[in-house]
């Protein structure tokens, strides 16, 4: 227990300089360095971005961030749900724009459209019906460098769909704080979830997939791409199945 309180007050003193930047606590440091990082030595000439699930918890910081350092002209936006005012905020950033949508689905990439860049923070674990790979492969249709900062599973080497293992085996993995939203999907798998229109077992507000470090970096071979940067970033929460890790494609 203390060993966790620990951790936490880390990282709210570590994230402070995000409050003189107007950004919350929640904006993850280490994300805003991979953006300069990637517009600053891996692709300085690109300019334009899109920020696939960049809104909740961070209110489209990394967009903002990308938006004020890179000089970038144009960047997109997506997520399905926006906190209210959010929008509106945002429409002071006159080169960046807002698409409200499930970023998985063919119709919403082709709103998105060309960029240079793509950011994957956070996201591609909870991809399924299309799964992580195949949103790999439709954003490789529209973007020649992606910025990845996932989760991923370090036992074993294969990708696990983690929602086809036995309800217990995924909450080993994954932690039981959210047991009865887990318990509620796996007893309705298939039924239609009303929002996002896709069934219950395959939503993406809870992890859907380990993915390893191995079938990442053989996907984006496959898609024809070269890995120019890495980093681990350590345990992910208390879990000791996962760690951030992060990487940077550009196509080869």
């Amino acid at each position: 227990m203390i060993s966790k309180t620990v951790r936490r007050v880390a990282k709210v003193v570590r994230n402070i300089p995000n409050l003189w930047q107007g950004y919350n606590l929640y904006v993850n440091r280490d994300k805003l360095r991979l953006i300069d990082f990637t517009f600053g030595h891996v692709f300085p000439e690109a300019k334009s971005f899109a920020d696939l699930g960049g809104v909740w918890k961070v209110n489209a910081a990394y967009s903002i961030h990308t938006v004020k350092r890179s000089g970038v002209e144009r960047g997109v936006l997506v997520d399905t749900n926006y906190p209210e005012g959010l929008k509106a905020r945002l429409r002071r950033y006159s080169v960046l724009s807002v698409v409200e949508g499930d970023f998985s689905l063919a119709e919403t990439a082709s709103l998105v459209g060309r960029v240079d860049v793509v950011y994957f923070f956070d996201v591609l674990l909870h991809q399924a019906s299309p799964n992580w790979d195949e949103v790999l492969g439709m954003y490789a249709d529209i973007s020649s460098c992606f910025v990845i900062y996932n989760q991923q599973l370090i036992q074993g080497e294969d990708a696990v769909r983690l929602t086809d293992l036995p309800l217990d085996k995924c909450i080993e993995l994954v932690s039981n704080l959210r047991y009865d939203t887990y318990k509620y999907i796996y007893e309705h798998k298939t039924e239609l979830h009303p929002q996002y229109h896709k069934p219950w077992g395959d939503i993406h507000n809870v992890f859907q997939w380990g993915i390893t470090d191995k079938a990442l970096r053989a996907t984006m071979t496959r898609l024809g791409y070269k890995e120019v940067f890495f980093r681990s970033y350590g345990k992910f929460l208390d879990l000791p199945a996962f760690e951030n890790h992060a990487f940077v494609f550009r196509r080869s």
